[in-house]
């Protein structure tokens, strides 16, 4: 037989469960183990009709098949009847309570009621539900997620909720069952509770903490602890009560980033992140009091300060900087706001971008900003917690705080810094729309060592160990950056290593090239080096720094600054992710800009909005990006992009520099799907003008990785990135070549071979056409051309198979076709030494190319007639 049951002092979630499972199981019986709560009991009671509970003891003599466990996964959560579990063939589980079993059948999720998972069962396999079925599965999901408001509460549990109430659940059902009054057990206990209870502050958290004894057991003790909590707006309660011969420990967590199951891991809870309990037979109280505020104090998490969240360090002005200067300095840096300092008085104001715009617009460039500044400065000191900095800002409407520490200006926080910190650190918990397709995204953690370790080469993490350890002992902060770091969290290989330095990266690539051995190449300009290992390996090293523009697509100016300022500067948020190298932080996970979420959601967005006029490349790059990870672009990028390319901002960069970027482009493995981006996006139509795109063309592009597969074993396809150049070009005005071969990333030798196969193409093809050309004329047209004219041949003409059969014939047997006799053999015939051996080898080899001769005689008897004008 067939049986459900669900944990000892079972609530409506796990009652509830129970129903919603036999549904999907209809042939199997429900069991009730332990006790219920009185809830559960009164419900049970006065509707015994509509529920067939079984007790464990009339199961003794039976046998189980399968054993399903709702609300549970352990052996010991059954109490007494725990015997189920040894004699079930197998075991099924539906729980919603981390940790979860790694194995065996059944639904192991994180939601706010098991009652949900099974809820979404029967409606996707469309079960109809009576009215009793509807409202009882509604008392389940709202007990416990406390009417869908607790930490644990899901959008999946809302949506369960909605459709049992479109199903006939009744909600004066979950009110006359959901009790909020207390039993006088209940209110005794409360009682006791309240007179024990101690607020304490650790680690800046308010925690309640409460002891007291019951002497008999009494229910509810979890929802005595929730109105406790709320009564004195903690951040956590613990309850630890006596009852009977056990004591049982609850708490609350107030606070989504105060996860219970982690704190409290050594005690093995059992719930979730919001909520625990844990039961203990042989363990005095005083003990598992001083265990619990010992836990408390080593695993609970710091509240965040001011200090941990801002920008630093600062851009200021000083009071007697005038408006035009204050303009152009907001302007080089971005900044929407600056603090102004006196020497004297440290922070005497802030001035807006808002302002000074405004000032401009009526010629008071020339005025001191101390004259328009903002005097009644909000200032928090760098231990003011987070959220005293939120209610700070929102009281007085600002959109930037100066953090002091001891007087002095240390940072600012402003409304981007503060929903960094309020989305960011809650954002992998999100529902993602896009799932990479083949990639290993791994899981976002404060730290990636573990990764590192599990991911990287160990020659690679003894190199990043040792950049770890010099920057350590020579006061240096290094961090891996960019490309290197996002491939690592996708599980894609790439070991080009790029090395953020505050300070001085020239200086710290040296010491590294002095203690692996290595050669450096210096750029003291850029303040860049690059660190070349005796094994080959090669680092780039980059100076922490700011860039700005001085006009669209300049070269940028750069200046030294924060890790933070530096990563800002790049191109896209994904490309933004790095972790420490220090040894002291050896794998914290920095990202500032919500890249992470942008690789989970598939994305690429720019970190600013003048990010394409800036550096107008950037637009290939997104379009390589886009495509690489089969990504999409970010709607407000997309539309930032096609604002550029109105703004013909793709005619600013010099040929060189596009040319760079379209050399990647067509070094990608997907360059077919690239260029039909590019061109929707109307970005070919600006780098190639007059372009012809055209169904045809984008046939010819598609047909590129075909050709490249065929002609591998000929070892042509070497040559195969230049055919999407060739293709292009012969769909593009012959005016203006030059230009449009240098946007394409042509070297000088490669123009003249592109130039030539494509204006040489479609006379080319033309000639192959010819139905009755023979193997000979075959030889004589292709013979003379390039390797890369073959290769565009086929490309060019996909659907054509007689002028793809020729080519073919071509490379597969007549290219390599030889004479087994030379003109030596020619000379023992008597022919005279000139012109006579050629004509007469030629016409051998004509023959040989139509299969008149075969053999070393054929051919030398061939020839003799040939001599002999016996043949012409």
């Amino acid at each position: 037989m067939e049986v459900i049951v669900s944990h000892g002092g079972t609530d409506f979630d796990g009652l509830a469960a129970m129903v919603a499972c036999a549904k999907l199981h209809p042939q199997a019986v429900m069991v009730l183990v332990g006790g219920q709560s009185p809830g559960v009991r009164r419900f049970i009671a006065e509707h015994k009709g509509y529920l067939p509970l079984c007790r464990p003891e009339q199961l003794q003599e039976k046998g189980i098949s399968t054993l399903y466990i709702v609300d549970a996964q352990q052996p010991r959560q059954l109490g007494d009847s725990a015997w189920l579990w040894e004699k079930a063939g197998t075991i099924v589980t539906y729980d919603h309570h981390p940790p979860f079993a790694e194995a065996g059948p059944g639904i192991r999720q994180q939601v706010g009621a098991v009652t949900t998972l099974l809820v979404e069962l029967l409606r996707a396999q469309a079960m109809p539900l009576t009215s009793f079925e509807a409202s009882l599965f509604l008392l389940g999901i709202y007990e416990d997620t406390h009417c869908l408001t607790n930490l644990a509460t899901t959008p999946r549990d809302m949506q369960a909720a909605a459709w049992l109430l479109e199903q006939g659940g009744r909600l004066s059902q979950v009110s006359q069952y959901i009790d909020i009054s207390l039993a006088p057990q209940q209110r005794d206990l409360l009682a006791a509770l309240l007179g024990e209870a101690r607020l304490e502050k650790i680690n800046q958290r308010s925690i309640l903490v409460m002891a007291a004894s019951a002497g008999k057991f009494v229910s509810g003790l979890g929802g005595l602890t929730q109105r406790l909590a709320e009564l004195e707006d903690c951040d956590l309660a613990v309850s630890i009560v006596v009852m009977g011969n056990q004591v049982h420990l609850v708490a609350r967590s107030r606070r989504p980033e105060l996860d219970l199951l982690d704190i409290f891991a050594p005690l093995q809870p059992r719930g979730h992140a919001g909520a625990i309990a844990m039961t203990f037979a042989a363990l005095e109280p005083a003990a598992l009091y001083s265990q619990v505020m010992a836990l408390l104090r080593e695993r609970l998490p710091k509240v965040q300060v001011a200090g941990d969240i801002m920008s630093a360090p600062v851009k200021t002005i000083s009071e007697d900087t005038s408006i035009a200067e204050a303009h152009r300095l907001m302007l080089r840096y971005g900044h929407m706001g600056m603090p102004v300092i006196s020497s004297q008085q440290g922070v005497v104001g802030i001035v807006t971008r808002r302002d000074i715009d405004k000032a401009m617009g009526f010629n008071l460039g020339h005025i001191p900003v101390r004259r328009y500044m903002t005097r009644n400065v909000v200032t928090v000191d760098v231990l003011t917690p987070v959220a005293e900095v939120i209610r700070l800002m929102t009281q007085y409407d600002i959109g930037r705080v100066p953090v002091v520490d001891r007087g002095q200006l240390a940072g600012i926080i402003t409304r981007s810094d503060l929903l960094a910190h309020i989305v960011g650190g809650n954002a992998e918990d999100a529902e993602s729309l896009f799932t990479p397709g083949d990639f290993r995204l791994a899981k976002r953690e404060d730290n990636i060592t573990g990764l590192i370790n599990s991911r990287l080469p160990r020659r690679i993490q003894g190199i990043l160990m040792l950049l770890g350890k010099i920057a350590q002992e020579e006061g240096f902060a290094a961090y891996a950056v960019g490309g290197f770091v996002r491939d690592l969290l996708l599980g894609l290989p790439n070991l080009d290593l790029d090395v953020a330095v505050e300070d001085d990266a020239i200086k710290f690539a040296r010491l590294l090239a002095d203690a692996a051995g290595g050669r450096i190449t210096a750029h003291e300009d850029m303040g860049t080096a690059t660190v070349t290992l005796t094994d080959g390996f090669r680092i780039d090293f980059a100076t922490a720094r700011m860039e700005f523009y001085q006009y669209p697509a300049a070269r940028p100016q750069v200046e030294q600054t924060t890790i933070k300022h530096d990563l800002y500067r790049r191109d896209f948020t994904i490309n933004t992710l790095a972790f420490a190298l220090n040894t002291d932080r050896f794998g914290e996970f920095l990202d500032f800009f919500g890249g992470y979420e942008d690789l989970r959601a598939g994305l690429i967005r720019v970190l600013y909005n003048l990010s394409f006029v800036d550096d107008p490349t950037r637009i290939l790059r997104a379009i390589r990006f886009a495509c690489r990870y089969g990504f999409r672009l970010e709607e407000e990028t997309r539309g930032l992009m096609a604002s550029a390319l109105a703004d013909e901002m793709l005619a600013k960069p010099p040929a060189a520099r596009l040319g760079k970027e379209m050399g990647h482009i067509f070094r990608e493995p997907n360059v077919p799907s690239l260029l039909k981006l590019a061109q929707e996006l109307g970005v070919l139509q600006k780098l190639l003008p007059g372009l012809e795109w055209s169904d045809k063309l984008e046939g010819q592009i598609n047909a590129v990785p075909r050709v490249s597969r065929w002609l591998a074993k000929h070892d042509l396809a070497s040559q195969d990135w230049l055919l999407y150049p060739v293709l292009l070009l012969n769909a593009a005005p012959r005016e203006g070549r030059e230009e449009a071969m240098a946007v394409l990333g042509l070297k000088p030798r490669e123009q003249k071979l592109v130039s030539a196969v494509a204006d040489n193409l479609e006379a080319l093809s033309s000639s192959l056409r010819n139905p009755a050309l023979p193997p000979q004329g075959v030889y004589d047209i292709l013979n003379p051309q390039a390797p890369l004219a073959l290769l565009a041949l086929l490309a060019a003409n996909p659907g054509e198979a007689d002028l793809r059969a020729k080519v073919l014939l071509y490379l597969e047997k007549l290219a390599d076709l030889e004479l087994a006799i030379d003109g030596n053999d020619l000379l023992q015939l008597g022919v005279e030494a000139g012109p006579e051996v050629g004509r007469i080898l030629k016409a051998v080899h004509r023959a040989k190319l139509e299969g008149l001769v075969e053999t070393r005689e054929d051919e030398l008897a061939l020839a003799e007639r040939l001599y002999k004008g016996e043949e012409q």
